[in-house]
């Protein structure tokens, strides 16, 4: 019986079995981790990249023999060279010369080829200035606001391969030689969906590897829209030299009808921004409960808790 090998993005994680999307094909594989070697896979978290060797044919679920992980860059609770703390969402603005958030003070617009990638647009207080922030990269870049022959304004540098951010047709496009590449979706900016309102819920899930994983999420919507943006970050309890180590991912939130045992039952995806298009599936139990879901939009089937609880 021939042996198997595969490299991927760990994309769930609990006691006994692993998810990991492939680097090579991009298939989603999960793995049973019971009786597997896990000596070079210790204090494995999602994000991480895994190698998984297994024997013979693959099927969903299947024992891996060894696991070798390769962890991702951790964020921790550091500040940066600003005082900007990473893992709490915060980051250093140059148009407003402070330590944002911009799933809060930016503009969301999203790459038009349907990528996954977002730019946030910052604003200085005097709207002279635009800074953009994308989620493939580090940094950002500030843009000049400059006046048209038509009385309105563009914000852009001279520069001929300068990106050009507009107001157009009720939402903030960006736009490069004259082709759009990122634009705000329509319902954000949409006053008859009603005014924007915040959620927040909590919850500590089990984790394979330490006491367990806090999940804080915000989410943010219209009144009226199902659709909306989140913030989501998860703290590793004790999971570096017993010090606790967090994450945060911010995307777009669907609302879903429908699970495999309940046609009716009302389901928030949350997906990540990044072209590795992470997501994370919320059963809405009531108005204060979320329950996690799996890829298969099923809930787990052991008795351990995996619900979060409004917290406002």
């Amino acid at each position: 019986m021939g042996k198997g090998n595969v490299r991927g993005i760990v994309t769930d994680a609990t006691m006994n079995t692993v998810t990991v999307v492939s680097v090579d094909n991009g298939d989603t594989l999960s793995f049973s981790t019971m009786n597997a070697n896990r000596t070079e896979a210790q204090g494995l978290r999602l994000g991480d990249t895994l190698e998984v060797s297994y024997s013979g044919k693959y099927q969903p679920g299947m024992e891996a023999m060894r696991l070798v992980v390769h962890p991702a860059a951790l964020v921790g609770a550091d500040r940066d060279e600003h005082g900007c703390i990473g893992s709490a969402g915060y980051t250093w603005s140059e148009v407003r010369k402070d330590c944002i958030r911009l799933f809060e003070d930016g503009i969301r617009t999203e790459a038009v080829d349907g990528s996954g990638q977002v730019m946030y647009v910052v604003f200085s207080p005097d709207s002279l200035k635009a800074e953009l922030f994308s989620s493939e990269s580090e940094g950002s870049e500030v843009l000049e606001r400059r006046t048209l022959p038509s009385g309105g304004h563009v914000w852009n540098v001279e520069d001929d391969d300068t990106k050009n951010l507009r107001y157009t047709d009720g939402a903030w496009t960006i736009s490069r030689r004259g082709k759009l590449i990122f634009s705000q979706p329509q319902a954000d900016n949409d006053a008859h969906l009603g005014a924007w309102q915040e959620l927040h819920y909590e919850g500590i899930l089990p984790a394979a590897d330490c006491p367990g994983i806090r999940y804080t999420l915000t989410l943010r919507h219209r009144e009226h829209s199902g659709d909306g943006t989140f913030q989501l970050q998860m703290t590793y309890l004790e999971a570096e030299d017993d010090k606790d180590v967090t994450f945060s991912y911010t995307g777009r939130r669907l609302t879903l009808r429908g699970i495999p045992s309940d046609a009716d039952a009302t389901v928030w995806q949350l997906l990540v921004d990044g072209k590795e298009k992470e997501v994370f599936n919320f059963l809405r139990d009531d108005d204060q409960t979320l329950t996690l879901l799996n890829k298969d939009f099923e809930k787990n089937d052991s008795q351990l808790n995996y619900s979060l609880k409004r917290t406002e």
